[in-house]
């Protein structure tokens, strides 16, 4: 799972570009960053932080109800959290929800602008500004098995970002703003194929590989086989 995890980030990194792009780009910019240098290192290690950080409050969440089978809730959460991203727009009240929390967080961004020292902090509230991707993958990360191996998940998720958003600011020279919006769009087609699958995997519809269902009694999960 934990090479599921940096795939999933790295698959998912061109999302990443395409939404946070242009903030890497205007903090490279204010900073006076050229190529991948080590405060630019350093914003991004903040950032992967942040993921972990999520990692770890989904966990906490999820201890007081460690005595229950959540792994097929944790599939539903973490779809229906993608879906919510993508579908953000059409949805009342959701985008002016995460509207005013991006506010917040680039408020809190825009006051360390400038000051010394302190790309690791805005790469951390980088992190936590609302993302379908990172928040579904913090929401996987509970699956594993305690929480070391959680916020494992959630460093290789943090690292699988890494590539993408170290070439980003190359690419937004390269190619127009319009041309991510683009790309953007027909990830989130992909985006609502990938939330429907672990919709699918948590709704325990007895489909081999896709819906496994649980045996109440003995607590196992029948994936593989058809009855």
């Amino acid at each position: 799972m934990i090479w599921a995890a940096f795939i999933l980030g790295l698959g998912g990194s061109l999302h990443c570009a395409a939404m946070c792009g242009p903030l890497v780009f205007s903090v490279q910019r204010n900073w006076g960053i050229k190529g991948v240098n080590v405060p630019l290192v350093f914003y991004h290690l903040g950032r992967v932080m942040a993921y972990m950080a999520l990692g770890l409050t989904f966990t906490l969440i999820k201890i007081p109800v460690h005595l229950f089978n959540v792994q097929q809730y944790i599939s539903l959460i973490a779809g229906a959290l993608l879906l919510l991203f993508v579908f953000k727009n059409r949805i009342p009240g959701v985008r002016e929800f995460m509207a005013s929390i991006s506010a917040k967080l680039s408020v809190a961004m825009s006051r360390h602008y400038g000051k010394r020292n302190s790309l690791p902090i805005i790469g951390f509230l980088n992190g936590l500004l609302p993302c379908g991707l990172s928040y579904s993958a913090a929401a996987l990360s509970v699956s594993q098995e305690g929480a070391t191996n959680g916020l494992l998940f959630m460093l290789f998720f943090g690292l699988g970002t890494l590539p993408m958003f170290l070439t980003s600011s190359a690419l937004l020279k390269q190619f127009r703003i319009q041309s991510f919006k683009n790309i953007n769009k027909y990830l989130n087609y992909s985006l609502v194929l990938v939330a429907l699958l672990l919709v699918l995997r948590g709704s325990g519809l007895a489909i081999p590989y896709i819906s496994p269902a649980m045996d109440v009694e003995t607590e196992e999960m029948h994936c593989c086989h058809p009855d």
